[in-house]
């Protein structure tokens, strides 16, 4: 048995955005179901992670009776938000000095309703801009009373003065999250790079866009109350309650699924991120189309929930702590470790080789300790079978099957301190058998 370590046999994965910062444009239909709204405040919090090309919000009038905002129409409370983001800016920064300005996220932030050509404008000049790097455009629902998918109204524009060809190239440049908001343009080719429903379909009598609300509400001990409402700055303030499900934030996935944390990659929808894990969609066979249909075995149990769940208190720990962020000093709030592998993420081996991998380098920015887990994940790689492995500490060892040529066996690293609240993050190991 030959035994290597993983540092000298190690292969770099190809990633389409591995160390580049995704450009995102979001479109929302604040002012009906409040659960925009909630989503939007976590959502802020996050802008450090992305660069934010547009904040596009396509309905005029408040919903009467359910939306109880101050503010009645889309944009005003969409602006509302983001100029509490602002308030809280100068705390932030000291957290992440890559959160933007607020005058600039604010200058993105733009109508989209069916009188106002803002939001179509801001699509165009995104995807036409001189950058190689796509653009993501998460939709997050569009229901009665909002105006027409802002997409949809940029597709049919390119398609109308543009033609055929520059259609297509415009097309190209775009990946897309959300409902089949567009289906004359999911059916037209060119076939979407990459599209990922994040909120179908329905399984086991469940509405997958209800399921966030019940998987992470009290996850981890969060506390929305102490938590976000009080005492954490003027955009937890704005958190409302009155939705159907407790902390809906059924738009929220849209996002999480981008949110970096060293165990996903948005290219890679089966591979599992903290909105869950997508698998191919059933109605459009070869084609890059994705929705929640997948299942992991978990905590006992194998269902579509564990996809989620298992990351729960993990992503709400790390709401909480860039609530906190808000109103904190640097040195009075936690922040994620730096896991490091001694190997690159792709490794190739043979048959019978022993394996060797640490992340004894890793390290946390406020000194905590670390405490290091590593977890097989079957469903995501292409060999599914168990894998024997030894997990001591930062360390990991296996033996490669001898059935395990050609395919690929994926392992979670998952590092947290012991700051309050504990933070995590993680590292893929992916096993290409040679």
């Amino acid at each position: 048995m030959k035994w290597l370590l993983l540092s000298f046999l190690s292969l770099m994965l190809p990633c389409a955005t591995a160390g580049e910062r995704l450009r995102l444009i979001i479109e929302t239909d604040a002012g009906g179901d409040p659960d925009d709204e909630q989503s939007l405040v976590r959502f802020l919090l996050y802008t450090c992670e992305w660069d934010v090309e547009g904040i596009l919000a396509n309905r005029a009038a408040a919903r009467e009776g359910e939306n109880k905002n101050r503010e009645r129409t889309g944009i005003g409370i969409v602006r509302a938000q983001v100029k509490a983001y602002g308030e809280c800016w100068p705390n932030l920064i000291q957290h992440d000095a890559r959160y933007p300005k607020p005058d600039a996220l604010l200058a993105r932030t733009v109508s989209g309703t069916d009188d106002s050509a803002d939001a179509v404008n801001l699509i165009l000049a995104a995807v036409d801009k001189d950058d190689p790097r796509p653009v993501w455009y998460a939709d997050w629902g569009t229901d009665n009373g909002a105006a027409t998918v802002n997409m949809k109204r940029a597709l049919d524009r390119v398609l109308r003065e543009r033609g055929e060809n520059r259609y297509a190239a415009f097309k190209n440049k775009l990946r897309i999250i959300s409902y089949d908001q567009f289906p004359e343009h999911t059916a037209r080719p060119p076939a979407w790079k990459l599209w990922v429903n994040t909120f179908q379909p329905p399984m086991d009598g469940k509405r997958w866009y209800h399921r966030f609300s019940a998987l992470t509400a009290t996850a981890g001990g969060f506390n929305i109350t102490r938590d976000c409402l009080t005492n954490h700055g003027p955009l937890g303030a704005l958190y409302p309650l009155n939705t159907t499900h407790p902390q809906k934030e059924g738009d929220t996935p849209t996002f999480l699924y981008l949110v970096p944390t060293g165990m996903n990659d948005p290219e890679q929808p089966t591979w599992g991120s903290w909105a869950g894990r997508y698998g191919p969609h059933e109605k459009y066979p070869g084609q890059p189309y994705y929705h929640a249909n997948q299942t992991d075995a978990w905590n006992g149990g194998t269902n579509r929930d564990n996809t989620l769940a298992r990351w729960a208190a993990d992503l709400q720990n790390d709401f909480r702590a860039r609530l906190d962020w808000c109103v904190l000093p640097k040195d009075k709030a936690n922040h994620p470790p730096l896991p490091q592998l001694s190997s690159a993420s792709l490794v190739k081996a043979k048959p019978g080789d022993k394996l060797t991998c640490t992340a004894t380098a890793s390290t946390d920015p406020d000194g905590d300790a670390l405490t290091f887990q590593w977890i097989a994940y079957p469903e995501t790689g292409s060999y599914q079978k168990p894998v024997t492995f030894e997990a001591k500490d930062a360390g990991l060892t296996l033996t490669v099957p001898e059935d395990a040529s050609g395919k690929t066996m994926h392992f979670i690293l998952r590092v947290t301190d012991d700051g309050e609240p504990p933070l995590t993050r993680y590292r893929r190991l992916i096993v290409e058998g040679m």
